[in-house]
């Protein structure tokens, strides 16, 4: 897929689910629940163990349906494995110019992570398509909506600690879409019951942006 229909799919759901961990036996069984309740953008973190053959297996069987895409990317030879195991986008904690270069390089989208006004102008000026708010529960939705004063068009994914009740107060502020990690992808999906628990927590997730877009 274009860049642009990456950015399409993260946009129609508004959740990038976050797979931190190892997932590996489960993971397309856990990728097919969070896709039947609607989210379209799944992201495995390169320090999760085989996250290099989860984002294969993921792009593989979901890649038509979904936007897959690597997380805690840090290095630029990281963004090329990343991008030949079939990520289509790359998300990062930090804002490193070169990651990004890269990433655009590789024709892939671009999400580095932000904290500051002059952070994000600079991964702007690198060529980022999104910005990842990060840690966003330190700062709050109030910063988000201050950042879109002075710079209003731009997308804004606030990431770390999005419950869905502060989805709703992410999205009603301007964020263009959420980063949603253990809060919705948590190691109790390996144990019994844990695939029904997901469910619920996904379904949750939905319908806060659903509410949100009322």
């Amino acid at each position: 897929m274009h860049e642009k229909q990456i950015l399409e799919q993260i946009e129609a759901g508004k959740l990038v689910a976050i797979l931190r961990g190892d997932y590996g036996a489960i993971v397309e069984e856990l990728v097919a629940v969070l896709a039947e309740a609607g989210i379209t953008a799944v992201e495995v973190t390169l320090n999760s163990p085989g996250a290099l053959a989860s984002i294969t297996q993921l792009a593989q069987r979901f890649g038509g349906q979904l936007a897959v895409g690597a997380g805690t990317v840090l290095r630029t030879t990281e963004v090329e494995q990343a991008a030949a195991a079939g990520a289509r986008f790359i998300v990062s904690p930090n804002r490193d110019v070169r990651v990004i270069e890269m990433t655009k390089r590789l024709g892939l989208v671009s999400l580095p992570g932000c904290f500051t006004p002059s952070e994000i102008v600079e991964a702007l000026d690198a060529g980022a398509d999104a910005l990842k708010i990060f840690p966003a529960n330190t700062l709050g939705p109030g910063y988000v909506k201050a950042l879109r004063g002075p710079l209003p068009n731009l997308r804004f994914v606030p990431t770390g600690g999005v419950t869905p009740e502060t989805a709703r107060e992410y999205l009603a502020v301007g964020a263009w879409a959420l980063g949603v990690g253990s809060e919705l992808v948590s190691a109790d999906v390996k144990a019994e019951g844990g695939l029904a628990r997901l469910q619920t927590r996904a379904a949750a997730f939905v319908a806060a942006v659903k509410g949100a877009r009322a």
